[in-house]
């Protein structure tokens, strides 16, 4: 019976990968071994087929060079995402596909097609491979058996377990929340500035404004509020130019935090934001 895998690794080998298959020995102990954890699993879960997968998933691994990154799955309707987040929450690894469920005896296997890798979700191409995964899902937990439809250059076959992500706030609670005053402070390069951040809530849409101790108040062009993101476009002079700074943040339990870039030149003027009520 051929196994197979789904994780998307297509491009990401050297950030998620090591090892080889070239032990012909290790690899039939490694297949029957979790070929039995996955009967045993089997048996005792009952979810099962597309509708079983859908949602967000998460899990944790350590890379190649020791560092600890976040692994994102996504299930909707027929289409598979994946995302590999650093510690910063920078996006290492993006790839996307088309997702069907097979049954293989008495496994399940995830088959992911038309698959599309790149550094970000604006960078993917083509990608001319395919991949299947045995899967169990048993209740808040997904364990996807990796790597076992053939042997591919730096990626070990594997199980991994992945945790099913709790439900986000509805938009309408989340802009709740974003609405009111905000003590907010600036970083960057080395310069350390504060602002007082307003967000405000009317008619299901969000606005805001920056406020200066050294220039007044400043008016956010934008305020959008998706898939758990905070994004917000400003509008600034400098020196008779305009420039448009871009913040984006999440939102967590001690309040918001994120990145500003300068549209159009993210290379010269990046930094880190944080706020508090």
């Amino acid at each position: 019976m051929r196994l197979a895998r789904s994780k998307l690794l297509v491009a990401a080998q050297a950030i998620c990968y090591s090892g080889n298959m070239n032990n012909p020995i290790g690899f039939p102990l490694v297949l029957s071994t979790l070929c039995l954890s996955l009967t045993v699993v089997s048996i005792a879960a009952a979810e099962s087929g597309v509708g079983a997968l859908q949602g967000a998933w998460s899990g944790k691994r350590t890379n190649q060079e020791g560092q600890v990154v976040l692994q994102l799955l996504e299930f909707k309707k027929d289409s598979m995402t994946f995302k590999i987040t650093g510690a910063d929450d920078e996006v290492q690894f993006f790839a996307k596909g088309a997702m069907a469920v097979q049954k293989f005896g008495p496994f399940q296997a995830l088959k992911i097609t038309d698959i599309r890798a790149g550094r970000s979700e604006d960078s993917t191409e083509a990608v001319d491979d395919e991949r299947t995964s045995v899967f169990v899902v048993d209740g808040d937990t997904l364990t996807l058996a990796s790597n076992f439809d053939k042997a591919r250059a730096s990626q070990p076959p594997r199980a991994e377990a992945y945790s099913r992500s709790k439900t986000a706030a509805k938009p309408a609670d989340a802009a709740a929340k974003l609405a009111g005053s905000w003590k907010m402070d600036v970083h960057i390069g080395e310069n350390e500035s504060d602002y007082e951040l307003r967000l405000a809530q009317a008619d299901g849409k969000l606005s805001g404004a920056l406020v200066s101790p050294r220039s007044g108040e400043h008016k956010f062009r934008t305020v959008t509020w998706a898939d758990e993101k905070l994004a917000m476009e400003l509008d600034r002079d400098y020196e008779g130019n305009t420039v448009t700074l871009i913040y984006t943040g999440k939102l967590e339990a001690d309040g918001l935090s994120g990145k500003v870039v300068a549209k159009g030149a993210e290379d010269q003027y990046s930094g880190t934001w944080k706020a508090k009520k």
